[in-house]
């Protein structure tokens, strides 16, 4: 035979389509070593299927992640976020380009980088961020990726561009890190490539996009590639390699995914280990030995954010983590493999995700063609062996099983990892479904040695080893139509039971017949194209066809199946990436715009619905509400608010309700203002409107003038409308309050959320009107259509809300109803008066109790006593890691802050270092003797010191390993021939 286009080998037998030898083809007789050659000069032209399947890698990411790429829009769903708070109002409520699913990634990841951005911008390194929840740690500890290689393209491209290219650097790490691994086990360029493209988009990497979480599974590959690469030469140089994919995987923050992939990958070490039979004990010793070495440089590395990291997980609140065996993915799940939105889209707008587990946690897609490819190297073990290294199938194929045992079926293995002690950490306290990231990989794998397995030419056929050889196939086969035919079972009655529930019987069984359809297809296609590959794959027979036709047939085929991932992986990835519209990315609305010019030092408090919580830290204003980690301490004031209980262990949000709004406690926090929006209740005592029973046709753009039933103090004036009531989305009712002089107050409120028989309010910001001022209403209704609302004799009936003491005021209303907090404490304050409350509940009960007041402190142990006399206090610095004071005071007493700093930070007087105390519970103080004194609170993570310490040194420690290597193996060497 001679060479063919079609035919990437050589040409002639022992050639194959991914241009590598055939490992059943005797080696041939040897040759005169050829002359060295140039790296350049062993370049050799590439051969059109591996083309072909980088193309298809290259599709899909260009595809998949689309326009942000080129800045057309942002890969942030903060067209999610705009759809919340005072945005609509703002003029947002049209965007579109989100996911709901997202949720996290625009309230705690991507505000916290901005924060660390901006700091670096000035030189400074945001080690904590003090915008939310009291403050929290930031670039001292993993959590938000950070410091991950992968986050790089957020700190040099604008910000908005930040999660795309982000994502790109993912794609190419892991497909990357995949090809290489692949490669070192003797697969072809084009079966690694494929298994780049199957992990690159498996479902975990794509369902978190945005989250850190990928950018630590991102690194599993290389992980892998690295160990195998370290058990072939056994230099130290590749051990001391080990380190680098371990520490990107810890600086990635999801210690979880790091610890499955960490504890698979020794499993797999020690399998290769065992499996060499000539190898002494000695060499196997010290190949493990290697791995660990190079796994606990990795730790090393990162210590300098994992102590810190260690001590404050101590002082967190942690709640709802620990998990039982029978907590896994719902069986029927397995179907996402496959067809990704067979149980809903992922946008819980439109036909969401009905199984219990949320979607970014259940769906796990490898595509249907890529499942093939596991199957048949699942059902041809001995033609896998003979591209693989020794026990490398074994591997792979058990570790697959049990992966899948474990997130689909649970029961005893999995509670027996739960009681084991070295696991129990991994197992009991994180979702097993978050494995998916390395059953990903594992199955990618399997895809790359499915297609050698078909693709590599293959001797003629000889006597089976063993007579039972050809049953194998047949049970795979068996099987896996067993557990699709039961998947499907399981799963259509999911669809007409809660699928009906949540999202209608009709749509639930209509999407999960299309989606089953469509994956058959693709399945279908990629069957046709391994029947074709194995019937033309042998040495003698219808490949050496003269013609060449079935060569052409061959190259078709095999060119099919990159197209098949490509495709379908890039339709289920672009239908859930968001391309949000870049003005979307945290827009500076009124309401943000008035926080920023009238908090100063001090915070607010915000309902759900008044502000999208987390999202204060990028603009950045202080606020009650946060999404981090929460000290414990300040958690416990946190759940003394009325309805303030912190549900979940991160998120800190509050009910829109007069008690929680007026609670003492966010006194003590430095709540200024409390934020609701327009639709939320209207605080103050409510006038109901005079109603005579009859109606009143409001028209569209026409104003109508009534007297407002109350006198002096105004909140909010609004109408019952009655009938058929549909508003559209950008219909509003337009508020102007007059009084004798001219305009008091005006308020544009759009009309989502009006319903008829219910009052539909207005806020107004006429707060403050003198009492027994009299007060007219100018309504406008701008509408698609009239609006018909209740009457008294023939005139709008107008109902209000009264402004009364209740210690709010409310000041400003456009995108939000802001009211400020008259009886807020400042956030920097002196306190000329102390007292000691050992007892928490008692400590906590006395600060809930409203008799604290600006100029007290309660200690948690004792301190000094403080004198009652006042003190000037001048705020010089109050930055993310630095708090700077002038306090001149007449008597000794206490200077507070009202941050969360009990862990992390440290106090000094005159630049003498001070006790830093416990103070108002989850508060701080500084005890100050009289006369005037620099105050400064400055942040020092806990073992920081320590951290990077150990850091350095093991940097030192893997370079003077690799040096040395470097240094002394060529002596050796020429010892050794002397």
């Amino acid at each position: 035979m001679t060479g063919d286009p079609h035919d990437l080998g050589s040409g002639g037998v022992g050639s194959d389509l991914a241009g590598e030898p055939e490992p059943e083809t005797a080696p041939a007789p040897a040759t005169p070593a050829a002359p060295r050659r140039r790296p350049w000069q062993r370049l050799r032209r590439p051969r059109p299927l591996g083309v072909l399947a980088v193309l298809a890698l290259a599709f899909f990411a260009l595809w998949g992640i689309g326009g942000p790429l080129f800045g057309t829009s942002s890969l942030a769903a903060t067209s999610t976020l705009v759809q919340s708070g005072p945005y609509p109002q703002a003029g947002f409520n049209d965007s579109a380009g989100g996911n709901n699913l997202l949720y996290d990634t625009y309230t705690a990841a991507i505000p916290g980088t901005i924060v660390f951005k901006t700091d670096l911008e000035h030189g400074d390194f945001a080690g904590w961020d003090p915008n939310g929840d009291g403050g929290g740690a930031l670039g001292s500890v993993p959590n938000d990726a950070l410091l991950s290689p992968l986050t790089v393209p957020y700190y040099v491209l604008p910000t908005w561009m930040g999660p795309a290219y982000t994502e790109l650097l993912i794609v190419i790490c892991g497909a990357g890190g995949a090809f290489l691994f692949l490669r070192r086990l003797g697969l072809s360029r084009v079966a690694g490539t494929l298994g780049g493209l199957a992990f690159a988009s498996s479902g975990f990497m794509t369902m978190w996009v945005d989250f850190p979480q990928t950018r630590t599974a991102a690194f599993i590959p290389a992980l892998f590639w690295v160990v195998e690469r370290f058990l072939q030469t056994r230099r130290i140089r590749d051990a001391a390699l080990i380190a680098i994919p371990v520490a990107s995987m810890l600086l990635g923050g999801f210690p979880s995914v790091t610890g499955y992939a960490v504890a698979t990958a020794c499993v797999y070490a020690l399998v290769r280990l065992l499996s060499v039979r000539a190898e002494g004990r000695r060499r196997g010793l010290l190949g493990a030995a290697g791995v660990l070495g190079g796994i606990i440089g990795g730790v090393g590395l990162t210590a300098f954010q994992l102590l810190p990291f260690e001590s404050f997980m101590k002082t967190w609140l942690i709640i709802g983590r620990s998990q039982t065996s029978d907590q896994h993915l719902a069986p029927a799940s397995i179907l996402t493999m496959v067809a990704p939105w067979i149980f809903g889209t992922g946008n819980t707008q439109d036909r969401s995700y009905y199984l219990p587990t949320n979607a970014v946690e259940a769906v796990n897609y490898l595509g249907a063609a890529a499942v093939v490819l596991v199957l048949v190297a699942l059902a041809l073990p001995w033609r896998a062996r003979l591209v693989l290294p020794r026990s490398v199938w074994s591997f792979f194929a058990v570790a697959t099983g049990v992966w899948l045992l474990l997130n689909y079926v649970g029961g005893l293995p999995l509670a027996v990892l739960q009681q084991t002690p070295v696991v129990r950490t991994l197992f009991g306290q994180n979702f097993i479904g978050r494995s998916r990231s390395l059953l990903g990989f594992l199955l990618a794998v399997l895809v790359a040695v499915g297609f050698d397995v078909v693709a590599r030419r293959r001797a003629a056929a000889a006597a089976p080893a063993h007579r039972l050889r050809p049953l194998w196939p047949a049970a795979v086969a068996l099987g896996a139509v067993g557990i699709a035919l039961a998947a499907l079972a399981e799963g259509f009655h999911e669809a007409r039971t809660t699928g009906a529930k949540a999202i209608g019987r009709s749509a639930a069984v209509s999407l999960f017949e299309h989606q089953a359809l469509y994956a058959g297809l693709f399945a279908v296609a990629a069957l046709v194209c391994v029947a074709v590959l194995w019937y033309t794959g042998r040495t003698e027979g219808p490949s050496l066809d003269a013609a060449g036709a079935w060569r052409s047939v061959r190259f078709a085929a095999a060119a099919v199946l990159p197209v098949l991932l490509a495709w379908q992986g890039s339709t289920f990835v672009s239908s859930y990436f968001p391309r949000s519209p870049v003005s979307t990315f945290y827009p500076v609305t009124d309401t943000h715009a008035y926080l920023m010019a009238n908090l100063g030092e001090d915070r607010y408090a915000a309902t759900t619905t008044g502000m999208v919580f987390g999202t204060n830290s990028a603009y950045p204003v202080r606020a009650v509400n946060g999404h981090n980690f929460v000290n414990k301490a300040f958690a416990a004031m946190i759940d003394a608010i009325p309805n303030g209980t912190i549900a979940y262990e991160t998120y800190v949000d509050f009910p829109a309700d007069v008690s929680t709004a007026t609670s003492p406690i966010l006194d003590q926090l430095a709540a200024k203002y409390w934020v609701s929006a327009l639709s939320d209740p209207v605080f103050g005592q409510a006038v109901p409107a005079a109603t005579d029973g009859t109606t009143v046709v409001l028209q569209p753009n026409q104003p109508v003038t009534v007297t407002v039933p109350v006198t002096g103090r105004l909140r909010a004036v609004g109408f019952t409308p009655t009938g058929t009531v549909t508003p559209g989305k950008n219909d509003s009712v337009d508020v102007v309050v007059h009084d004798s002089a001219g305009t008091v107050a005006h308020t544009d409120r759009l009309a989502t959320g009006m319903n008829s028989g219910h009052e539909f309010d207005v806020p107004v910001a006429a707060d403050s009107v003198a009492a027994g001022t009299t007060l007219t209403a100018t309504l406008t209704w701008h509408g698609s259509k009239p609006l018909t609302v209740e009457a008294d004799r023939s005139a709008l009936a107008l109902d209000a809300v009264a402004g009364q003491n209740d210690g709010l005021r409310l000041v400003h209303v456009q995108d939000s109803a802001i009211y400020q907090r008259l009886d807020s404490q400042p956030r920097i304050r002196w306190a000329s008066q102390s007292t000691v409350v050992t007892d928490q509940s008692q400590r906590v009960k006395l600060l809930a109790s409203g008799t604290v007041g600006a100029n007290q402190v309660v200690l948690s142990a004792d301190g000094p006593a403080a004198s009652g006399s006042p003190a000037q206090v001048s705020v010089d610095e109050d930055g993310n890691t630095t708090v700077s004071a002038t306090v001149d005071a007449q008597g000794a007493g206490y200077f507070v802050v009202a941050d969360a700093d009990q862990v992390g930070w440290k106090a000094s007087v005159d630049g003498h270092s001070a006790t830093l105390r416990a103070a108002d519970q989850g508060l701080v103080a500084v005890a100050v003797p009289a006369g005037k004194h620099v105050v400064t609170l400055t942040f020092d993570a806990p073992r920081a010191t320590l951290g990077l310490a150990v850091t350095a040194v093991t940097a030192v420690g893997l370079l003077a390993a690799v040096v040395g290597e470097w240094w002394w193996w060529p002596r050796r060497r020429r010892r050794a021939a002397r």
